[in-house]
């Protein structure tokens, strides 16, 4: 790969310097004699602004250097073949624009790849993983749900995880569904815009959406790495998101996430008692049992005329609002049973365990686990926009080009010499 590169790097500093040089014996029509005095000041001017680019950006190697040079006497060196163009025939002006659209696009790529950045430093000195090796421990930064982190003076924080709706441009939440069989359909948990609590929902369920917060200075915005779970393919398939500022751009996408399908690791059922509108502490979360009522109807079981159905409603204060949660307590056959109701959110499973009704009290247990996580890695990209822009004047010269070869043949055909 570093052969490829060391190629690709010199050919494009061969191609930077014939693309000026070329312009001007097309052009001027001139010989070698007379190159010198045309090409004094495109020369100076483009060495003074290569050294003002090599000192900011503070480059150092001599392949870097003389791409750098390149590229910049590519864009003076057309400038200047424009601009005399541009005064006898701007239709002609297609060849010049073109070339210095590709002298962006050297200098762009030269910064955004050669000195792109990786800014998810993992400064914990926790060891994520020893299979993956050196570089991944030590380039990705490991988020778990709701608990800021600090990346490249932001202050970042996973927030949650999106599904991209079929019938809409929308997301809905993940955690605000309930998933079936068919990976594609899910059933919303409350309302939403556009549809209602219990509706069956038609998403792509094979792309996962991971909400990144970023905060800097007062500014919030937000990143969604898309991340597709594809054994055929290896594994784990991400999309970066990108954020776009001025300077440079941060691609961020996800290098490992949670599996899916893996089966949780709960820790043992912590129980107490406590009663209606008691603060307790769950996993370090304020809950509170606001309601224990009889129902007649439990979510996936049938009950029968002599079956007893319990409800408790427990709101738990989490750091991004308040949850809900409602496990059933019921006596079927003579027989206990109860249902679980956890909040992946936290990382909590709570069970009635049992009714006091002497006391008023409950018994309430608690499971905890690991709260969700993600792996990141971010690069910060330098310049990339000088590359996207460089593409569209390289565009934009191969069209006034194009079209003026149009208009030609046109003429050309209509006095019979096509």
């Amino acid at each position: 790969m570093a052969y490829y590169s060391k190629f690709q790097i010199w050919f494009a500093i061969v191609v930077g310097f014939l693309s000026a040089v070329g312009q001007f014996f097309w052009w001027k029509k001139i010989d070698k004699a007379e190159l010198k005095k045309e090409l004094q000041v495109p020369v100076l001017i483009a060495l003074l602004i290569s050294v003002i680019i090599i000192t900011i950006g503070q480059v150092t190697k001599p392949a870097y250097l003389l791409l750098i040079i390149a590229a910049v006497f590519t864009m003076v060196g057309n400038g200047k073949i424009l601009i005399s163009v541009l005064k006898k025939s701007p239709g002609l002006s297609g060849g010049a624009i073109a070339h210095i659209g590709m002298g962006m696009m050297l200098l762009g790529i030269l910064f955004s790849s050669g000195y792109s950045t990786v800014v998810s430093l993992n400064n914990t000195g926790l060891l994520y993983s020893r299979d993956a090796g050196e570089e991944f421990n030590r380039d990705n930064l490991l988020l778990f749900l709701h608990e800021p982190r600090t990346m490249a003076g932001y202050e970042i924080e996973y927030i949650s995880q999106k599904l991209e709706l079929r019938n809409s441009n929308g997301y809905i939440d993940k955690y605000d569904v309930q998933l079936t069989a068919d990976e594609d359909k899910v059933i919303a948990l409350k309302d939403g815009e556009g549809y209602k609590a219990k509706d069956t929902l038609q998403v792509f369920g094979e792309n996962t959406y991971y909400e990144i917060e970023f905060r800097k200075d007062g500014k919030v915005y937000k990143l969604y790495p898309r991340a597709q779970i594809n054994p055929d393919m290896g594994g784990i398939l991400s999309s970066p998101d990108i954020h776009r500022t001025v300077k440079s751009d941060f691609y961020t996408y996800t290098s490992s996430i949670m599996k899916p399908d893996e089966e949780k690791e709960w820790s043992e059922m912590q129980e107490l008692r406590t009663a209606l509108n008691k603060d307790f502490f769950a996993n370090d979360y304020v809950s509170t049992v606001t309601s224990v009522v009889k129902v007649d109807e439990v979510p996936g079981t049938i009950l029968s005329p002599n079956d007893v159905a319990v409800k408790a409603t427990i709101k738990v204060k989490g750091a991004r609002g308040e949850y809900t949660a409602e496990p059933y307590f019921l006596i079927r056959d003579k027989m206990v049973g109860r249902i679980s109701a956890e909040i992946p959110q936290l990382g909590v499973l709570f069970t009635l365990v049992n009714i006091h009704p002497e006391t008023n009290e409950f018994t309430i247990g608690t499971n905890t686990r690991q709260k969700d996580w993600v792996v990141i890695k971010s690069l910060e990209k330098p310049l990339i926009n000088v590359l996207w822009i460089g593409t569209l004047v390289l565009m934009a010269g191969f069209t006034i080009a194009m079209l003026r070869r149009y208009r030609e043949f046109q003429l050309m055909k209509e006095k019979g010499q096509e």
